[in-house]
């Protein structure tokens, strides 16, 4: 099973790349898996953000290193995070809480379009088919029907974070793609009981882990606790700060 789960998203990365790739990289499970992939079958090149000493840009870092790829540091200060805010806000007016995962994501993209880039690689998918959230165990735990949860998530996921995450990237020009959303995997990964998908309680996606192994991922970014973007990257933080400036200036993001 697990070697199926490995061939299948080798399969689903070789087939999203071109000759040269940007992937947006946390040093996390998900886009270190990618990024070990798209490096042996294309010219890749890593971007981080986050604020300075953040875990996010310091794992990253290690493992870019450990992958031989070059890697690109995207510092997220005071200034750029509000006005990146504020960029994302004037085209999608969303919640805060939805906004400020798109602020590192909006400066990666940008970083990746300077440095001439129009394919961008992301890892979003990989929650919702290998249970990678605290709340889907809290659902499971109050009784609710996880299983049909994430089938529903994961299948409208294109209409939220991957909508929004296409349309900032087409401000610079790119085409952003998913590896991890992909219909082979997820009928393979849905096919098992719900139960064992969630084993791994403590660290996450088990399954991935795995499958990260027989993919020869780095084990520093295999064993890595999973980290909300807002918060590996330190966006959460910023904004937090600017919270009452934001709500003034935005009032819909509240």
């Amino acid at each position: 099973m697990i070697l199926e789960l490995s061939s299948l998203i080798r399969q689903s990365v070789e087939q999203s790349l071109e000759d040269r790739v940007a992937v947006s990289f946390s040093g996390g499970l998900d886009s270190t898996t990618i990024a070990t992939v798209a490096g042996k079958n294309a010219d890749v090149e890593l971007f981080s953000c986050g604020c300075e000493k953040s875990q996010d840009l310091e794992y990253a870092e290690k493992v870019a290193e450990t992958l031989g790829l070059p890697w690109r540091r995207v510092l997220l200060e005071k200034d750029k995070a509000l006005s990146s805010y504020q960029e994302i806000y004037s085209f999608l007016p969303l919640e805060f809480l939805k906004l400020e995962i798109l602020v590192p994501v909006y400066c990666t993209a940008e970083a990746a379009a300077e440095s001439g880039h129009s394919v961008m690689l992301f890892g979003a998918g990989a929650e919702e088919l290998f249970v990678g959230y605290d709340r889907y165990y809290r659902y499971h735990d109050e009784g609710k029907n996880l299983d049909s949860i994430l089938k529903e998530e994961f299948r409208t996921l294109c209409k939220r974070e991957i909508a929004w995450i296409k349309k900032i990237c087409r401000k610079f020009n790119i085409e952003a793609r998913f590896p991890l959303y992909d219909r082979n995997i997820a009928d393979m990964v849905f096919s098992v009981p719900v139960e064992d998908r969630m084993e791994e309680r403590l660290l996450k996606k088990g399954m991935l882990r795995e499958a990260a192994k027989i993919l020869n991922v780095p084990s520093i970014a295999v064993k890595r606790k999973k980290k909300a973007m807002q918060y590996g990257s330190g966006v959460h933080k910023i904004l937090l700060k600017h919270s009452e400036e934001i709500n003034r200036r935005y009032p819909g993001s509240s």
